[in-house]
């Protein structure tokens, strides 16, 4: 299984340090649009709309929020992260303090005159998505208390009230600003009432995935020590059986009927697929190439030529013309001779097997900056652009390549795909039906770290 489609609790829980920092990242860049709309906002309504508000302490706000932000992200880049308690709790505290910040903005800018009152639902929405249950009201509750113990105090004249431009003096009644308390209520935990379930339930529905995909995975592993226990224990029942066939016919030689000297080669062919097969399965099973055999140099250009002339024979029966080219000098990547011997292996085989009688096989090296391309060109059958999507699934085979040869298990280029992701590399098909196919693979100039030390394909 690919493990960029792999599902980990980590990614729902939070429960790594490093994953919440990441996951913070657009909520710091929040802040940095929040103090800079505050700015703007300041500006704006002072110069073009003659509100009067009081810019300095507003200006103030601004800069602590900013200044606040900018620890945030100079302590997430001095210090790595570790525990993930500690993070959640600074994460809260940010949280808290970013309330704090803007209840003093709608204390400064109208109180409860102020119709972006219910700018707090955004951290209440936040909250959800960083944490669970309890502590999503916790921050509901926070908010209620700072607004109402800002509309409180105004109202009592315990703190100044900055009348907006053309207040109604409705504002100060006890009515209206009981309603408004009220709706904030009602708006805030309804909020995070709605926020805490939609998260529990899109939450229960992410963890059942990963409890599936974990039960998919142990079943793809045991298919996969199913097929190595099979390849292995068929193994040498069929190699003494095709050296039975063999021995038989050297020992009888002339004197064999034809009749039983046609069974017994047609027998030994099949064998000779089932070898095939045999060996196919135990390289799709077999991963972690870099972690048997690491990266070394490897000239691109000798082993593609080295692969071309291994298929000169089989290429000659039907008159083919192989031929690779590469550049001057050496083409030379770090990577695995052996899985890359088996990536050219199969796709010139597949291009010598399903081109056309005295077609060209090409394959290309060309180097890239950060690695190579190699190119393998035939102009036989091609492959039909439904069937395209298919042909790296395991034991696919299309109805032309089985029209054109009875022989082929459908694992080459499965094990291809397989191989060419442990590399670190990609594998494009390019193919038009009666024209040809080329296969593009692109590999880096070095494995990354982590790629190709385990896991099932």
């Amino acid at each position: 299984m690919r493990p960029d489609l792999i599902l980990t609790p980590e990614a729902s829980l939070f429960v790594s340090a490093t994953s919440l920092r990441h996951r913070l990242e657009w909520f710091n860049r929040l802040r940095w649009g929040a103090a800079g709309l505050l700015v703007t906002a300041v500006a704006v309504l002072g110069s073009v709309t003659r509100i009067p508000l009081p810019v300095a302490p507003l200006l103030a706000v601004a800069g602590a929020l900013a200044l606040m932000n900018l620890g945030y992200v100079v302590r997430n880049r001095i210090f790595p992260a570790r525990a993930i308690r500690t993070e959640i709790r600074i994460v809260k505290l940010e949280m808290a303090c970013d309330l704090v910040l803007l209840t003093l903005v709608l204390n400064l800018t109208g109180g409860v005159e102020n119709p972006f009152l219910y700018v707090y639902v955004l951290h209440v929405v936040i909250a959800a998505l960083l944490f669970k249950g309890r502590e999503i009201f916790l921050i509901a509750w926070l908010a209620i208390g700072l607004f109402t113990a800002a509309i409180t105090g105004e109202h009592f004249g315990w703190l100044p009230h900055h009348h907006l431009l053309g207040a109604s003096t409705l504002t100060h009644e006890l009515r209206y600003i009981g309603a408004t308390l009220a709706s904030f209520w009602f708006v805030m935990l309804s909020g995070a009432f709605v926020s805490a379930s939609i998260m529990r339930h899109n939450r229960a529905i992410k963890d059942e995935l990963v409890a599936r995909q974990g039960e998919l995975m142990a079943a793809d592993k045991a298919m996969i020590d199913f097929f190595r226990f099979v390849t292995h224990e068929i193994k040498s029942p069929i190699g003494t059986a095709r050296s039975a066939i063999e021995t038989a016919v050297d020992m009888q030689g002339e004197a064999l009927d034809p009749g039983a000297r046609d069974m017994l080669d047609r027998a030994s062919r099949r064998l000779e697929q089932a070898t095939d097969i045999v060996k196919d399965l135990a390289d799709l099973t077999r991963t972690g190439v870099l972690r048997h055999e690491p990266p070394q140099p490897v000239d691109l250009a000798a082993l593609a030529t080295r692969i071309v002339d291994e298929q000169r024979e089989l290429a000659a029966a039907t008159g083919q013309q192989l031929e690779v080219v590469a550049p001057a000098g050496h083409v030379t990547i770090s990577t695995s001779a052996a899985a890359l011997g088996k990536i050219l292996g199969n796709l010139v085989n597949n291009a010598v097997r399903y081109n056309r009688d005295g077609g060209p096989v090409t394959v290309t090296v060309t180097p890239l900056r950060d690695g190579a391309r190699i190119e393998v060109m035939d102009e036989g059958i091609g492959i039909a652009p439904e069937d395209q999507a298919r042909v790296f699934d395991e034991f696919y085979r299309t109805a032309a390549a089985q029209k054109k040869s009875s022989l082929g298990t459908g694992l080459g280029l499965p094990i291809v795909h397989r191989l060419v992701h442990e590399l670190g590399g990609a594998v494009v098909l390019a193919s038009v039906v009666g024209q040809g196919t080329k296969v593009t693979v692109e590999l880096p100039m070095a494995p990354p770290s982590g790629i190709g030390d385990g896991g099932t394909a």
